[in-house]
């Protein structure tokens, strides 16, 4: 008896969620924490990746995150507000920002969008120094408490990993949807899509406000995990540290998003403690994957796995029978 490939797949995935489960009890703080760090960058990934589904590329997605962030610190430290207001403001806010990036670049595609999307973070970045009697200046927001079941190492690694599955989850719903082959068609034919009755501005500003959210729950999440919002999570650097994850793991895949986040996190983290030059190991990592992972390593491992599961025995017409070409053959 034989197992069924198409089992495979799901067997493998029930095994790297029980891996997941079973991390802080296999290794200490430290990794677990950086784990933590990984899957959180790892759903700011994914909402770059919901617009890499139609062929987008934001540098801007940071700036959302970082909206999210702030307007829960704020909430949490000048009022009493619970637990799910602060939630619910921080994902509103996150939304409202991810609509107006969506409104101002809506009529721009290829690198004319990506310029946009960075001025849009740029200017996010630039509010969250300027604004200091709400941001903070560069000293950012201090003193922010984790909720009573995250406040161990381990409960907010769980609630992170809660969220990053739901994520998952409602991601593979959106791209399964008439919406996600919406998105689709407008990478591979915008004229196209538009001759069917679509409308492309109305699909990007709805692909924006979907990646808002993901992107806004992970701003609330790294406020939590730093006890602290700054500037920096406005910056740059986040964003394209987010657009490098996504590459390195593979556009267009759900799984791509969070290997980049893991290995390029871990490079960041772990890799850091044993040489200065951890950069160039990252800058290795991105030359393979350009030259043997055009799809990136996610893209890589379905091709690997299409090509293994395309081979093997032939079943033919039945148990120990030849097929009609066969029987010519001999």
């Amino acid at each position: 008896m034989t197992f069924p490939r198409r089992a495979l797949p799901l067997t493998g995935l029930t095994a790297i969620l029980a891996a997941a489960i079973a991390l802080p009890y296999m290794t200490d703080r430290f990794i677990v924490s950086v784990m933590t760090l990984a899957l959180i960058f790892a759903l700011l990934a994914l909402s770059i990746n919901l617009l890499g589904y139609a062929g987008l590329a934001s540098l801007g997605h940071a700036g959302i995150m970082a909206v999210s962030a702030y307007a829960l610190a704020v909430t949490a430290l000048e009022t009493d507000a619970g637990l799910i207001v602060q939630a619910l403001v921080g994902l509103g806010f996150g939304l409202l920002a991810a609509v107006i990036f969506g409104l101002l670049s809506m009529r721009t595609s290829g690198v004319y969008f990506l310029m946009a999307t960075l001025a849009l973070g740029m200017v996010v970045w630039g509010l969250t120094i300027r604004l200091t009697s709400v941001t903070g200046g560069e000293n950012g927001l201090r003193g922010l408490e984790r909720p009573s079941f995250a406040e161990p190492y381990w409960g907010l690694y769980y609630l992170v990993l809660g969220v990053l599955v739901a994520c998952l989850a409602a991601l593979w719903v959106i791209t399964k949807s008439p919406f996600g082959l919406a998105l689709k068609g407008l990478r591979d034919n915008e004229a196209r899509i538009q001759m069917l009755g679509y409308n492309p501005a109305f699909i990007k500003i709805y692909a924006f406000a979907l990646s808002g959210i993901f992107a806004g729950l992970a701003g609330i999440l790294y406020a939590y995990y730093n006890r602290f919002v700054s500037p920096s999570t406005a910056g740059f650097l986040t964003s394209g540290k987010a657009v490098l994850m996504v590459i390195l793991g593979g556009i267009g895949t759900l799984a791509g998003p969070v290997i980049g986040a893991v290995i390029i996190t871990f490079v960041e983290n772990v890799v850091s403690l044993s040489t200065a030059r951890w950069p160039t190991v990252l800058g290795l990592l991105y030359i393979v994957s350009v030259l043997f992972a055009r799809d990136g390593i996610a893209g890589l491992g379905r091709t690997v796995w299409a090509r293994v599961s395309s081979t093997g025995p032939s079943r033919g017409n039945g148990a120990g029978l030849n097929t009609p070409a066969e029987v010519r053959r001999e």
